[in-house]
């Protein structure tokens, strides 16, 4: 089976099993984007969508690390003595 013969009866495949229309290619952008999601290094990414330049990789995904820049903030809240989220949350919970 030719690569071509995949990309080109994708739609068919997604209206057969009445799933959401998408393009074969953002199969591409899901995997790289849970790969990211669970912990997987950016550079290990690059390699397994084959992109020329960790570069180019990070500028598609570096938005999705959401996540971390989340535990980044908290992190330094804790070393400057703040509290994280949920602290607030767990002392706003307490007195109402």
């Amino acid at each position: 089976m030719s690569p071509n013969f995949v990309t080109s009866h994708f739609h068919y495949v997604m209206k057969r099993n009445n799933l959401k229309k998408l393009h074969f290619y953002d199969l591409r952008h899901s995997c790289a984007s849970l790969l990211l999601a669970n912990g997987v290094s950016m550079k290990a990414i690059q390699e397994w969508l084959g992109h020329s330049t960790f570069n180019v990789t990070a500028n598609f995904y570096s938005h999705l690390k959401y996540k971390s820049k989340i535990e980044s903030a908290e992190t330094i809240a804790k070393v400057l003595g703040g509290e994280s989220k949920e602290e607030a949350e767990d002392k706003e919970k307490k007195r109402k």
